[in-house]
């Protein structure tokens, strides 16, 4: 080959490098959804006096979850809650607990119908769960449940996506249930499910309520 050769041969190969290189960084890639649900289930199960499960099953199923992009805070279009029994089935608008009960609360997060719990323990140390009780104008009830979690992440402190939800006396509220990402857990009271200054120390990726009657049915 000739060095006239060997020169036009040293271009074509500069030249295809540019243009796959030009095309690769042109080429959009897909972006990877990652901890963003479309629908959260809670499930209330009642615990005997023994700590064990028993067949009583109470669920709230936030359905068609939508991202404010401007808050970042997820919103469910349709809020459906059913009741299950041992073998009676009902609907509410509303759930029913039992006072002075305590029920395992555990949360689902799903996405395209496939539960992505995973997602949220592999980041635990970056989520964690807080529930508070309110009246209808948004004010604190006081003295109307207690939770405790039951899950850890790698620095042993709580998510909440399990825990125990205990019922304190009879009554109505509204419980809100946020979901908190990217804050310092380490300023957050241990043990503390409703810090009250979540927001200042994290984004909020779901703000949801529903109203729970606490009262023998």
């Amino acid at each position: 080959m000739t060095k006239k050769n060997h020169i036009f041969a040293f271009a074509f190969i500069l030249l295809s490098a540019f243009l796959l290189g030009s095309c690769s960084k042109d080429t959009p890639q897909p972006e990877v959804e990652q901890e963003e649900p479309d629908s959260a289930l809670l499930t209330f199960i009642k615990l005997d006096a023994n700590g064990n499960e028993t067949p009583t099953k109470i669920t709230v199923d936030f359905k068609d979850l939508s991202h404010d992009h401007d808050h970042g805070h997820a919103h469910a279009r349709t809020v459906s809650v059913s009741a299950q029994e041992e073998e009676h089935d009902h609907d509410h608008t509303h759930i029913h607990l039992d006072p002075n009960s305590t029920y395992r609360l555990q949360i689902e997060m799903y996405r395209k119908g496939e539960m992505i719990n995973n997602e949220f323990i592999k980041a635990a140390d970056e989520h964690q769960f807080f529930f508070f009780a309110k009246d209808e104008e948004g004010k604190p009830v006081a003295n109307f449940f207690n939770y405790v979690y039951e899950d850890r992440d790698q620095n042993s402190l709580p998510i909440g996506l399990k825990g125990r939800f205990s019922t304190l006396g009879a009554g109505t509220a509204d419980i809100q249930v946020i979901l908190s990402h990217g804050l310092d857990k380490s300023k957050v009271p241990a043990g503390v499910y409703n810090y009250a200054n979540y927001s200042l120390i994290g984004d909020t990726d779901m703000d949801q309520t529903f109203e729970l009657h606490i009262e023998v049915e």
